[in-house]
């Protein structure tokens, strides 16, 4: 095979990787569900319950087949005698009725009334315990109490918004802070040091504090609206920068309550 031969042989190869490739990165015509929404773009939408909440948003796994689920995945129960509804074949039974596997009480078998049979009068039960307090973080303290929090240990990529992967244990604690409180709205602040001009710092804080944004809302339950990124630049620095430990500090990220009325009041929290 002649060395003309063996280029053109190459090119082919390559032709033809560069069309697997892009068929590879089109959604196959078969899915049956595509989940737009979900972080990294990721497809096909996985259901593995088939609840019709997507895995993604999913909190109760593993729900039983035909049972009628919330927004959240998790099965409702109506009428509180243990079976799901969707599987309860004998709906509104009647408090402290027992039921059989279907949902249904003798008495709604029978075609009777519940005011036509005698229950024994449950003896008193001993209060339950109280359950204990979760541990409170320092990102709740500081948001319960002064209604802003400083996110230490979130980063970028130099002169990039792109945030970097030690960045997940500062965000993932803030996000479960905020599912806690569905009704607070909270603006995403982003600052830089002086570095650089005005309007190219306050360009990239505004991609910053949205790229923040958009982690917090597509890996927790939170509301979008609920949460507002802006973009300060250098306008609000903290220090004078004399040296670069001074310019760190005033790059960071700030979560700020905007309608702080809605947190507990009057309250210290401790650790």
């Amino acid at each position: 095979m002649t060395v003309r031969s063996l280029s053109r042989l190459g090119l082919v190869i390559v032709i033809l990787s560069l069309v697997a490739s892009a068929a590879a990165a089109i959604p196959p015509t078969t899915l049956e569900k595509v989940d737009p929404k979900a972080p990294c773009f990721r497809w096909p939408a996985v259901d593995l319950d088939h609840d019709g909440v997507f895995d993604r948003l999913d909190r109760c796994d593993n729900t039983p087949e035909g049972a009628i689920v919330d927004e959240w995945g998790c099965p409702i129960d109506s009428d509180h005698d243990g079976v799901f509804d969707g599987l309860d074949k004998c709906p509104d039974t009647p408090p402290g009725e027992r039921v059989d596997r279907n949902g249904c009480s003798r008495v709604q078998l029978s075609g009777s009334h519940a005011s036509e049979v005698t229950r024994p009068t449950p003896a008193p039960s001993a209060p339950p315990a109280p359950t204990p307090a979760p541990p409170v973080s320092e990102t709740e303290r500081q948001l319960v109490e002064g209604g802003k929090v400083r996110l230490e240990n979130v980063y970028f990529e130099t002169n990039s918004a792109n945030l970097l992967p030690e960045s997940e244990a500062t965000l993932n604690e803030v996000g479960a802070v905020l599912e806690k409180f569905v009704d607070l709205e909270v603006e995403i602040q982003g600052h830089t040091d002086t570095r650089g001009s005005n309007a190219y710092n306050k360009k990239l804080s505004q991609a910053r504090a949205e790229s923040v944004r958009n982690f917090l809302v597509g890996h927790f339950h939170l509301r979008a609206g609920n949460l507002v990124a802006k973009g300060y630049g250098e306008t609000q620095p903290e220090t004078k920068e004399k040296n670069d430990e001074e310019r760190l500090r005033n790059r960071r990220v700030v979560i700020k309550a905007l309608n702080p009325e809605v947190l507990p009041k009057n309250v210290k929290m401790e650790h």
